[in-house]
């Protein structure tokens, strides 16, 4: 099987830049790991156990947030099953940030395929990379109660706390 037929690889919700010395070391690191591997295709989208990615029609309201230097604020966010949250991310910081939505597990996992692979690009489904002095915009569809994080793994960020509490009811 190739790398690119790999469920585990190409449905992870992160891919890595094809040509790159990195991308032998992610496509090891997502053949063997489960992380975010509740995601699945669906429509041409990844589907998380928590939702999927939302359409622009579909937004019921808009939930600013602010990344600096390593905190997210509000550190705390309530939304509904079935409700879709457009999410506008600014980074007043001087680093780049993420906001990656998971289970806690999952962002464990992620943080350390992130480590792992300091410095490479990734695009991720479940959320998005916010450079300094930009504001990134990430619409979710949630589907299910439960708990979840908003988090950042540019390397030692998520060490550090930079990490937001999402419940879904």
């Amino acid at each position: 099987m190739s790398i690119s037929s790999n469920p585990s690889f190409r449905l992870i919700g992160l891919h890595c830049l094809k040509g790159s010395a990195q991308s032998v070391l992610c496509a090891a690191i997502f053949a063997s790991t489960p992380s975010l591997g509740s995601a699945h295709k669906h429509s041409g989208e990844s589907t998380f156990w928590f939702g999927h990615p939302g359409e622009t029609a579909q937004v019921k309201r808009t939930i600013l947030l602010s990344a600096t230097d390593i905190k997210f604020t509000p550190t705390q966010i309530m939304v509904a099953a079935g409700e879709t949250v457009k999410f506008e991310i600014a980074n007043n910081g001087k680093f780049d940030h993420e906001f990656i939505l998971g289970s806690a597990e999952e962002q464990v996992e992620h943080d350390k395929e992130m480590a792992a692979m300091a410095g490479m690009k990734m695009t991720h489904f479940n959320g998005v990379i916010v450079a300094p002095g930009k504001t990134e915009t990430l619409i979710w569809t949630f589907t299910k109660t439960g708990t979840l994080q908003y988090a950042c793994h540019v390397p030692g960020h998520y060490a550090a706390g930079m990490v937001g509490q999402l419940t879904i009811k």
